[in-house]
């Protein structure tokens, strides 16, 4: 564990690592470390500390999220003044403490997150002595599809987290990285959320084997996806804007079906391909080292007969009403 944490310490160019067990525990730490309690973080509402830990922060950090939702899911410097300035400051009130963004951005695709819109934050958050954290959970996915350096985007916030058992196919463990006093303090509150780590050392060589050998095969993802859409795009019915697709996430839109996403990936599964059913009318599909052309080429001709069928079918109105509540 101690050579994957120098490793990535090297790697990032930070001044402190420390390997946590779960993506969900980086982030709750960062906050832990950086926000007091009644305190306030500000985000874009659907950025995964929001959209999924949510009741993790408050029951685990007691802080306020003050969050506001964007039209591109890019949390801009303006939109975080503007959220300073929108409520009482005064010593009586909670203070803003924390700007949290994300990269890629689950919740928009898998975009990534501008560097120069990184940067502007930076100077926001400084001017107003606010910390910056990056939920990096894809952040090897953005390093990969934009070429900026690991340690460019580690520079331009106060810590990032990064996890192993995403894109680069680890078993286990992310890892949290910042300044020294930030990381000293998380080491501590580890400890205290029961994610302290024992005879770990298997776990942290495997993240370090994939570190070092499955990063640059990332581009394959990216490009099988973007496949995919092409594939897709083929049937009439399907509508994927292909030069959104920046990384290894595509959302496919069944609004035009009248079935909800749940028996959408249902039927899917019944033929052998898995996504997810993101949100009513979404559905999620994510293509992972494991994932070759021909299984594109397979997936893609099962997702557009099941798209054929249901048009086939014809919507049930009861299912068009849940799909559209």
């Amino acid at each position: 564990m101690n050579m994957l944490e120098a490793y990535c310490k090297e790697l990032f160019q930070v001044e402190g690592a420390l390997f946590i067990p779960s993506g969900t525990m980086s982030n709750q730490l960062a906050i832990r470390s950086q926000v007091e309690e009644g305190n306030e973080i500000i985000t874009e509402v659907n950025y995964h500390i929001s959209f999924y830990e949510s009741a993790s922060t408050v029951m685990l950090n007691r802080v306020v999220l003050n969050t506001t939702k964007t039209s591109d899911g890019l949390l801009t410097a303006d939109i975080v003044e503007k959220l300073i300035h929108a409520k009482p400051r005064g010593y009586l009130y909670d203070q803003p403490q924390l700007v949290s963004i994300e990269n890629t951005i689950n919740y928009y695709q898998g975009r990534t997150f501008p560097l120069e819109i990184i940067r502007e934050l930076r100077e926001c958050t400084q001017q107003y002595d606010l910390a910056l954290h990056m939920d990096g959970a894809r952040l090897f996915n953005a390093h990969m599809a934009t070429g900026v350096p690991l340690s460019t985007y580690a520079q331009n916030v106060d810590t990032v987290t990064v996890c192993f058992a995403k894109g680069l196919g680890a078993p286990f463990g992310s890892m949290l990285m910042g300044t020294h006093e930030a990381i000293c303090n998380a080491k501590k509150y580890r400890k205290q959320f029961g994610g302290g780590l024992h005879q770990i050392g298997m776990y942290a060589r495997a993240a370090h084997y994939a570190m070092e050998n499955n990063m640059v095969r990332l581009r394959e993802d990216h490009r099988l996806t973007k496949l995919l859409a092409g594939h897709l795009n083929s049937h009439d019915a399907i509508h994927i804007a292909e030069d959104q697709v920046e990384t290894n996430i595509l959302f496919i839109d069944i609004s035009n079906l009248g079935i909800t996403s749940e028996i959408f990936a249902e039927r899917c599964k019944q033929k052998g391909i898995l996504v997810f059913p993101w949100l009513p009318n979404i559905v999620r599909a994510v293509v992972h080292q494991h994932i070759t052309e021909v299984d594109i080429a397979l997936a893609a001709g099962v997702i557009k007969n099941v798209f054929q069928e249901a048009l086939n079918t014809g919507p049930n109105p009861i299912l068009k009403e849940l799909c559209y509540a």
